[in-house]
């Protein structure tokens, strides 16, 4: 089998006019079968891609800086290969991620992403030395150390959101360790995401295929609504820009819905004389 044909390919195209262009390509040998390309999320500044290789750990791509800044023609540039600028190896399978909302390639302390794995503690990851800075514990019932299945930032960053079998807990960003608070749910938090329009409002994906709307503020969770329809445990969401929509798909699922949160009653807390 050649090189090619036994490795992981990661692929940046563009989409202009009808027409899909191939812009760079990330490739690793494969020594194991096991070994796939899971997933790969943006940067918030839009320089680099973290990817999760099933097997083969962490790695940061750097975007060749002419994709961004506009120095070249899109459909006269050369397709190069690109490398990994940071790799962080881990052998056991990593359940979530989700990089530093206020990531920004100018400022080195801005760039890290946090990450849950099987039977560890979520760990908070350099993105420029590939260093483990931190780590946050949560611990079940028993005091057992738990893995979290899910974790997202808030929307400023000052706290970490993790989904676990029977909670969800919120760790400060800042104070690393077992202090939390916790927010109690009825199924395993398969998936979070923060609203960024909306502040503090979160939603909570579950493997019983429903999401729980709510809105956290000084250290207490509120619940707004509850969202039933897909056919699978929910795997994957995102607001819209403006904070109106939620998007969601599931497992064994052949739909994305989109949920209009316009038409759900979201209480505001003011009195009224």
């Amino acid at each position: 089998m050649s090189t090619f044909e036994s490795s992981y390919v990661g692929y940046v195209n563009y989409n202009f006019q009808n027409t899909t262009l191939e812009l760079a390509r990330c490739q690793w040998a494969n020594y194991n079968d096991q070994h796939y390309l899971k997933s790969c999320k943006w940067s918030p500044d839009g320089t680099c891609l973290l990817t999760i290789a099933r097997g083969a750990g962490t790695h940061v791509v750097e975007l060749p800086s002419d994709l961004y800044n506009g120095d070249t023609m899109l459909t006269s540039r050369p397709v190069n290969p690109l490398s990994p600028a940071v790799s962080v190896p881990e052998n056991g399978l990593i359940y979530d991620y989700c990089w530093y909302p206020g990531m920004n390639s100018s400022n080195p302390a801005t760039c890290c992403w946090v990450a849950s794995g099987h039977e560890g503690p979520i760990h908070l990851w350099d993105a420029f030395t590939g260093d483990l800075r931190c780590t946050y514990r949560g611990y079940n019932s028993v005091d057992e150390l738990e893995a979290a299945l899910s974790v997202t930032f808030s929307a400023d960053g000052q706290n970490i959101f993790c989904g676990y079998k029977k909670n969800v807990k919120i760790f400060s960003t800042s104070r690393p360790g077992r202090e939390y608070l916790e927010y109690t749910t009825q199924h395993p938090a398969s998936c979070l995401v923060s609203s960024i329009a909306q502040p503090g409002v979160v939603a909570i994906g579950t493997w019983k295929n429903t999401i729980e709307l709510t809105s956290q503020s000084d250290g207490t969770f509120r619940h707004l609504c509850k969202l039933t329809g897909h056919k699978g445990g929910i795997t994957t969401m995102a607001f819209s820009l403006d904070g109106t929509r939620l998007y969601s798909g599931a497992r064994k699922d052949n739909e994305i819905i989109c949920w209009d949160l316009r038409v759900r009653v979201l209480r505001r807390f003011h009195h009224f004389y």
